[in-house]
């Protein structure tokens, strides 16, 4: 069972309860100011929307951290009315498995049927039987009445199958109120589904909550259609094995490389568990037509496969990180193999990208598609650039915008470029509530109760991370004390320094940290522990020029002597 979080009521603000009847509310418990976590509510009345269920993305600053999900306050303070999932991508629906003690039974699930096919595939995956909840398929644009909203959902490209934006109407103070929330999309693409007209029919629309990835970039993101010729003709005049990475969610890409696979006589392979799951929910929602059981998987000594590689974000276990580092045992790159990235760096994964990239080059594999090196076209964005987002404000003529789905650069660069399209725009933050008036009220502000994600647990608290960070770079020191009497009885150093200048140091580092706890055994024992460690930290910077991490383990009988303790 994946872990849970809990439904445990305890300190949860009663936000409903201090809010006004009549107004329109709106929250983010994630998905705004960093990318990931993407959880939006919507509460009128006694009605609440949630948009997505997103994870996020451990970084440098979280190690151990498998991933985030969105704020517990809102998560337990909101119940839903019914949940609408926009589309497939972790960061949009991550979040589920973990909250089956937090969402109430038999509410409704709206999602399309790749959506649902993912969804519901991880659930029983992890022991969790989706019947819990009730499901509802959106195959087309639909009207559905939910409570005290009126929700409109408008298929959109984007860079994973049938993804929607919804679009909300709410009667506030006597006046309909109407609100399209984008979520991701670019405007150029092959989503059968897409109908411009229909958004032009929503339009005007008092508030556009609109996707702010693509604001750095001038022009409009390319169709799919681009990437694939390209990558037709990189593959046809190419010799020997080719390895391809993308976005597992890529599932129109990975549809027509095994068209071209097939064509040019090339068997094509599936190296990766997230590949595999992608193309069973597109089979069983209808967007690809064979099932990977009849796709006979080539053998691991062809010389003219085509193998199709997940985790191209080069993940620490994924397919393309072991590949790469040789730690695949059935197959290993070799000089005279290509590469082909066919992909974009998610900011804060260029380094491992490029030490994947770098080891299969220095094997003598030709890397095609090395970010900003030119020619072929070999990837095309999910989302919308500049143009695309200029064409969705004309589309919906909107009074106000509000950018979300982007990190501080996104959201900047988005008040530059728009700033001159006469509407006025507002920039939000997680973890506050606000009112939709004229504008955006901010009316309550939420405890930051991310949930973070580690195996076996969820919990609360960053300190973890701050401490190991400090271990990671400073080493640590393990002091051990005679409680009763603020006495140290045993020093030693892991990862500090090497053993010869600890073996040089030893004598004096323990006589200097039995002179530091001595100057602080009388000062309040609430005290006492942290004064000793900041001192003993200018020792050790004076002393070795770091400031390992202190780890004090107090006990009221004596030890032998030995170790640090001379």
């Amino acid at each position: 069972m994946v872990p849970q979080v809990s439904a445990d009521a305890a300190g949860i603000i009663d936000y409903p309860r201090r809010l006004q009847s009549g107004r329109l509310y709106f929250a983010f418990g994630g998905g705004v100011g960093k990318f990931g976590t993407n959880f939006t509510v919507f509460h009128h009345n006694d009605s609440t929307i949630w948009i997505d269920l997103g994870s996020g993305f451990a970084n440098h600053h979280t190690p151990g951290m498998e991933k985030n999900l969105p704020n517990r306050q809102l998560l337990l303070a909101f119940p839903p009315t019914a949940i609408f999932l926009t589309h497939g991508h972790e960061d949009h629906i991550g979040a589920l498995p973990h909250l089956a003690e937090v969402i109430p039974p038999e509410t409704e699930i709206y999602a399309s049927p790749f959506t649902t096919a993912l969804v519901t595939n991880r659930l029983k995956d992890r022991g969790i039987d989706p019947a819990r909840w009730r499901f509802r398929l959106i195959e087309e644009d639909s009207r559905i009445g939910v409570g005290d909203f009126t929700v409109h959902t408008f298929f959109m490209p984007h860079s994973i199958p049938q993804c929607f934006s919804v679009g909300l109407e709410a009667e506030v103070a006597g006046t309909k109120k109407r609100i399209y929330f984008s979520s991701d999309f670019k405007l150029r693409g092959a989503e059968v589904r897409h109908r411009v007209a229909h958004i032009k029919k929503f339009a005007p629309v008092d508030y556009l909550f609109v996707d702010s990835t693509g604001s750095l970039v001038e022009g409009e993101t390319a169709d799919e259609r681009e990437v694939d010729e390209s990558l037709a003709k990189i593959i046809a005049a190419t010799k020997g094995r080719i390895f391809l990475t993308t976005f597992s969610s890529q599932v129109e890409r990975l549809r027509n490389l095994s068209k071209v696979a097939k064509n040019l006589g090339r068997p094509i392979g599936f190296l990766g568990r997230s590949l595999k799951s992608q193309w069973e929910a597109a089979f069983q929602a209808k967007e690809v037509s064979e099932p990977l059981h009849l796709m006979k998987q080539p053998s691991f000594t062809s010389q003219n496969t085509l193998w199709l590689v997940a985790g191209c974000q080069a993940d620490k276990n994924s397919s393309f990180n072991r590949l790469t580092q040789g730690l695949m045992h059935k197959i290993r790159l070799r000089a005279g193999d290509t590469l082909i990235y066919s992909a974009s760096m998610i900011p804060g994964n260029e380094g491992r990208i490029y030490e994947c990239l770098n080891a299969a080059a220095a094997l003598g594999v030709t890397i095609v598609g090395l970010p900003g090196s030119g020619g072929a076209r070999v990837h095309a964005s999910g989302h919308g650039r500049r143009g695309d987002i200029e064409k969705l404000v004309s589309y919906l003529k909107p009074r106000h915008i509000i950018p979300v789905h982007g990190d501080p650069l996104h959201l900047n660069a988005f008040l530059d470029f728009i700033a001159d399209k006469k509407v006025a725009i507002s920039v939000t933050d997680e973890h506050r509530i606000y009112a939709l008036a004229d504008a955006p009220e901010a009316v309550e502000s939420v405890p930051d109760e991310t949930c973070l994600v580690e195996p076996g647990e969820i919990h609360f608290d960053t300190t973890i991370y701050r401490e190991r960070v400090h271990m990671g770079e400073q080493g640590i020191c393990i002091v051990v004390m005679r409680g009763d009497r603020f006495q140290i009885e045993h020093l030693s150093y892991t990862g500090v320094m090497s053993r010869s200048l600890e073996t040089q140091l030893m004598s004096r580092l323990f006589a200097e940290a039995g002179r530091v706890a001595a100057e602080v055994a009388g000062i309040n024992a609430a005290q006492r522990e942290k004064k000793f460690r900041d001192r003993l930290g200018r020792v050790h910077e004076e002393l070795i020029g770091r400031v390992p991490y202190v780890k004090v383990i107090a006990h009221s009988l004596p030890l032998s002597k030995g170790g640090g303790g001379v």
